[in-house]
């Protein structure tokens, strides 16, 4: 049996590499936002997107994320480069847990047996997808993973490590303290053990910025995104964990099933961002709930393994469309953003609303237009401060202007921001275009400075 399983585990990571390898090129453009920390992080000691910024925000969450990238690249391995080498290691972990935890089951259980086959092989298919794109998730579903593993233990550090990879996982901890009787000698050691992530977290922000709350937390969460679209999402989501879901419940392990029901829900409807629709990377670390699932012959629970099985079918197309969205992406970035880095020094100034490839290639300094990146045009953007948002861009001497359009022939923007600097800056024929990415054009405003 152990031979079995180790084959297994051998047969299934060289899947996983062999993916992850014909993977490359596939890296997000929000990706080359945190190596763009990461690098000056490593190189100035700050952590910033924009050492030029007044008043300084942090736009990248995932801190400890960002700083295992800037350490490897303190020591002479750039980010695009040193993340693939630690997902495979870390993805190669998982498969090897995962395999270990569901592989026991009984050969006579048909059902069962498919479930467990289709839900590795599903897993290391979503898992080589999400190690390829050069964000946390990895690390993060790896976190999550040891944490679980460690959940009666009241002295669980790994609790310490939660805030630090996600923010959001701090339910996780909220649940793993309230799993104690209150006010007893647990209580307060998990209190003092996951107070400690936050005080490193809230340390880390009064040190390097100006600006205490992630900025993400503003320009990407909506309150108001509750469609029935999204309600058919949530309930396709819902699917895929079913049996987890009853599971646990049927268990009355609700303190442990509470944070994968609210995270799937606050993925769904509070979440509006690029790179969380890829490969819904958020939801993936969610999966380590299966690492703990056991096989019952109950009617309903075969029941919900047939829809979750047949709801992994579909996102698995759901994935390839993502993986060629992302190839005609980045191939846009190259032959525009790319363009543009070819030529610009370190005299210039841009303002870009696809924050990442530009800001990481180019020798010209770099400003986020959507403020995911840069405090001032945030806030200056959310209270559509016009005059604001122009002050500064004229006191920065920002000198080129990039704006994405969906019309070549004249200017239709993608975002209110776009439209918010075109006409406060009163942008008129744009001095270059560039094809971006299907169906939109990249535009180009070169302006004097005095």
């Amino acid at each position: 049996m152990k031979f079995n399983n180790y084959f297994f585990t051998v047969l299934f990571c060289c899947f996983f590499i062999c993916l992850l390898y014909t993977s490359q090129g596939l890296i997000l453009d929000d990706s080359y936002i945190t190596f763009n920390y990461a690098k000056n992080f490593a190189t100035y000691f700050k952590p910033w997107y924009n050492l030029d910024s007044e008043f300084q925000g942090n736009g990248q969450t995932s801190l400890l994320w960002m700083w295992i990238l800037a350490l490897f690249q303190f020591i002479g391995i750039k980010p695009e480069i040193s993340f693939y080498f630690i997902n495979a290691i870390l993805g190669c972990l998982l498969l090897y847990r995962f395999i270990k935890s569901t592989f026991f089951v009984n050969k006579k259980d048909i059902i069962g047996s498919i479930f467990y086959l289709s839900m590795i092989c599903f897993f290391t298919y979503w898992l080589a997808l999400n190690a390829s794109h050069g964000l946390e998730t990895i690390l993060a579903t790896v976190l999550l993973y040891l944490f679980f593993s460690n959940w009666k233990n009241p002295k669980n550090y790994y609790a310490i490590l939660l805030v630090l990879v996600r923010p959001e996982f701090a339910i996780f901890n909220i649940f793993w303290i309230l799993s104690s009787k209150f006010f007893s000698r647990d209580f307060f050691l998990k209190a003092g053990i996951s107070l400690s992530g936050f005080l490193i977290f809230a340390v880390y922000y009064l040190v390097f910025f100006d600006f205490y709350l992630p900025l993400p937390l503003l320009l990407k969460s909506s309150l108001s995104s509750y469609t029935l679209a999204g309600v058919k999402v949530f309930v396709g989501y819902i699917v895929v964990f079913s049996p987890i879901i009853y599971q646990f419940f049927r268990n009355k392990k609700y303190l442990q099933l509470s944070p994968l029901v609210f995270l799937i829900f606050y993925y769904t409807f509070n979440i509006n961002s690029y790179s969380s629709g890829i490969y819904i990377r958020y939801l993936f670390p969610l999966t380590i709930y299966f690492f703990f699932i056991v096989i019952e012959k109950a009617l309903i629970m075969r029941i919900l393994m047939v829809l979750s099985m047949l709801r992994m079918c579909d996102l698995s197309f759901n994935f390839h469309e993502h993986t060629l969205g992302i190839i005609d992406d980045n191939q846009g970035f190259k032959n525009s953003y790319g363009k543009i880095a070819e030529y610009t020094t370190a005299k210039d100034r841009i303002l870009v609303f696809d924050a990442g490839y530009t800001a990481y290639f180019t020798n010209a300094v770099c400003y986020d237009g959507l403020g995911l990146n840069d405090a001032t045009l945030l806030l200056a953007a959310k209270n559509r401060d016009c005059e604001k948002y122009k002050d500064y861009l004229v006191r920065k001497r920002i000198n080129y202007i990039t704006l994405g359009s969906s019309s070549r022939k004249e200017f239709r923007p993608r975002v209110g921001t776009e439209k918010l600097v075109h006409e406060c800056m009163d942008l008129k024929s744009p001095t270059k275009i560039y094809p971006l990415y299907s169906g939109y054009y990249l535009f180009v405003y070169k302006l004097e400075t005095h």
